[in-house]
């Protein structure tokens, strides 16, 4: 049995957090690539904010967490939930307390 099977906190919070930065960074070169490339409505798309992709990219940690609930690994869907709770917490403080604009600036 691999590291990655076994139902466990630790292998929760990875998969959850290579999912996050993974979701993170194709959203944001989707929407670097977009930017002036496409009208909508007859007007150039100016591309979304980056709080928002980082909003998207946490809510998609439903999809592993989905999947730990089918095959019933506990310990993983807890990794899974700690990760996304400290994600949110570090956006809600970064973005909307501290009111930074670009994680990458």
């Amino acid at each position: 049995m691999s590291k990655l099977q076994e139902d466990n906190i630790f292998v929760g919070m990875l998969v959850s957090t290579f999912f996050t930065v993974t979701v993170f960074y194709a959203f944001y070169t989707l929407n670097n690539n977009l930017i002036g490339n496409i009208t909508i409505n007859g007007r150039a798309f100016e591309g979304v904010t980056e709080r928002f992709i980082a909003t998207l990219a946490v809510f998609f940690n439903i999809i592993p967490f989905v999947i730990y609930i089918r095959v019933r690994k506990d310990n993983c869907l807890r990794g899974v939930g700690i990760v996304t709770v400290l994600f949110a917490i570090f956006m809600l403080v970064y973005y909307y307390v501290l009111h930074n604009s670009n994680l990458f600036a």
